[in-house]
């Protein structure tokens, strides 16, 4: 389970130690999904919608111009994360979104693509 934040192209975005699982992992196969929903709190949990979106992750160096802005961002989101945020170890990994399956429930699922999802390709592969 990882926190996860939006850049203004729709690319998802997520913090993480170079100690951490998540990093290593990604490290040697940058290819992840995430997914997205909110459980509810009554009925089958396969009932409820979610999205699992799928692509590529690339850590970000910490001189990425866009570093600072993406900072401010993630602190306003997560202030906690100000004590170590700025840890030698900690970077931030943007995924380029390749397509998503969406799952609005039983018998409700849809195969999309990362423009059906708005997500901005030529953004993405930016940093």
């Amino acid at each position: 389970r990882v926190a996860v934040a939006m850049e203004a192209d729709g690319s998802p975005f997520i913090l993480a130690s170079d100690l951490s699982g998540h990093s290593k992992a990604l490290d040697s196969d940058p290819r992840a999904s995430l997914l997205f929903g909110e459980p509810g709190h009554k009925g089958d949990l396969l009932t409820h919608p979610r999205i699992t979106v799928i692509g590529r992750i690339v850590k970000l160096p910490h001189d990425d111009p866009n570093h600072a802005a993406r900072r401010d961002f993630w602190l306003k989101k997560h202030p906690k994360a100000k004590l170590y945020i700025d840890f030698g170890d900690f970077a931030f990994w943007k995924m380029k979104v390749e397509r998503a399956n969406l799952n609005g429930g039983f018998g409700k699922a849809f195969s999309l693509t990362a423009e059906d999802l708005g997500v901005n390709a030529a953004n993405s592969e930016k940093s």
